[in-house]
């Protein structure tokens, strides 16, 4: 992908060449990081080298592989209908190359906006079989997927805290991937909490990338935190004299590691304890948990981690994680059970959501 991106870049653009080959270095930089990253390296230099390289990495990467899959079809049309006429393939090429490369800049400029700037409140209303009537309007405020790192912005992390308590919640939950793959940049989102009502209950979960980033760490310094971490269990929300259970389970990405299988998702743990009768609400960060939730007749599981793709369109429900999963966004039922896929809060890589923007999810108990 780099050599037809380059070749072809080269031969369409040629009084640009310092420019394509210093995106092609910057854009390759971080594989020199990857010993590093494998062994789970983290020191002042490091975070700010990947913190830096790695959008560049993950923006070019994606660049060349939507380029040069770009360039191949263009050669097919043109052997199939234009080789036979004597036109240079290069000459065929420069008006679709260059429309391609509007069509990225305006992608990354929409989508820049809609990440560092837009917020949007998805306001759900889940109905629940024999929901206590001390429950009904029972209001969860969700993040997700802050990916919080390096050039987060304070600020930003509370206004969405701050968007949250506006909407007047009953609990507020973090559903996983809380850091971008490293633990040290959670005093950064405790600060962010501190804008949270004192009393009001704030819960989370693991994501994956809690779990890459070393979960033993990571919940050692959330321990006895604002934040309120559930790994394979579960706690009862008492109103009146009606209960509600909610639960969390352990991230799949655990499940790579031996080392720290003790985090990996344990359903049926998460469940111990929980009253007779008492609807169940369930965090599992990654939706295909959802399977193993419905067969135990979870009344609602909440998830994250598609953050939509990154990219779609919502009034078409259609996010780019649709072509990877069948829960890639928004509201599922499988008979009694239901899940909720957040579009997530933040994002991973690249500063772009376009047609994603951040979300905050409100959601409210009804009786079905």
């Amino acid at each position: 992908m780099n050599a037809i991106s380059v070749w072809a870049n080269l031969s369409l653009y040629p009084s640009h060449w310092h420019l394509i080959f210093i995106s092609a270095v910057l854009g390759n930089l971080l594989w020199l990081l990857l010993p590093l990253i494998f062994k789970r390296h983290s020191s002042p230099y490091f975070r700010l080298s990947r913190a830096v390289l790695g959008p560049l990495w993950v923006f070019w990467n994606f660049l060349i592989f939507l380029y040069s899959s770009f360039m191949l079809i263009l050669a097919l049309i043109w052997g199939a209908a234009f080789a036979w006429r004597w036109i240079p393939f290069i000459e065929f090429a420069r008006v679709p190359s260059n429309v391609f490369f509007i069509v990225i800049a305006v992608i990354c400029a929409v989508g820049t906006f809609q990440a560092l700037v837009l917020v949007r409140v998805e306001r759900v209303s889940i109905p629940i079989r024999n929901l206590p009537r001390d429950f009904v309007g029972f209001k969860i405020a969700m993040v997700s997927d802050l990916h919080v790192g390096l050039f987060t912005r304070l600020s930003r992390l509370q206004q969405f805290a701050r968007i949250a308590q506006r909407n007047n919640p009953d609990l507020f939950l973090v559903c996983g991937d809380i850091t971008d793959d490293d633990p040290q940049y959670l005093p950064k989102f405790l600060r962010s909490l501190e804008t949270l009502d004192p009393y009001l209950p704030a819960v989370g979960v693991l994501g994956n990338h809690d779990v890459y980033a070393n979960p033993e760490k990571t919940l050692h310094i959330l321990e006895d935190s604002r934040l309120q971490m559930l790994v394979n269990e579960g706690m009862e929300i008492r109103r009146g004299e009606s209960s509600l259970w909610l639960a969390g389970v352990g991230d799949q990405g655990a499940r790579r590691f031996g080392r720290w299988g003790a985090v990996a998702p344990d359903f049926d743990k998460a469940l111990e304890g929980k009253p007779a009768g008492a609807p169940t609400v369930l965090m599992a960060h990654q939706p295909q948990g959802f399977r193993e939730s419905a067969q135990r007749k979870v009344e609602l599981t909440l998830s994250g981690h598609t953050h939509g793709g990154q990219f779609g369109f919502r009034f078409l429900n259609w996010s780019l994680a649709k072509l990877f999963m069948k829960f890639h966004l928004g509201h599922f039922r499988e008979g009694e059970s239901q899940l909720y896929v957040t579009g997530g809060t933040g994002y991973w890589g690249i500063p772009v959501r376009f047609g994603m923007s951040p979300e905050i999810t409100l959601i409210e108990l009804i009786q079905a």
